[in-house]
C-alpha cells in the first residue's frame, strides 16, 4: 500500500530505562571478561548447556 511521505504512521517507541550503575570489574579483569559491569557478565559453558549465572 502506498502512502505518501509525512503520512507514515509511527511504528514504534524505544523506551529505554536509566542504567543504574554499582560495582565494576577491575581493569584487568574486565578486559578478560568482556564488560565492565559483573551484571552484564553471563559466561557460556557449553557443557551446561549454554548460559548460566
Amino acid at each position: 500500500m502506498y502512502q505518501p511521505s509525512g503520512d507514515w504512521p509511527m511504528l514504534a517507541i524505544a523506551i529505554v530505562p536509566y542504567q543504574q550503575y554499582g560495582k565494576t570489574f577491575p581493569i584487568d579483569e574486565a578486559l578478560y571478561k568482556g564488560t565492565l559491569f559483573p551484571d552484564l557478565y553471563r559466561p557460556y559453558k557449553p557443557e551446561k548447556g549454554g548460559y548460566h549465572d
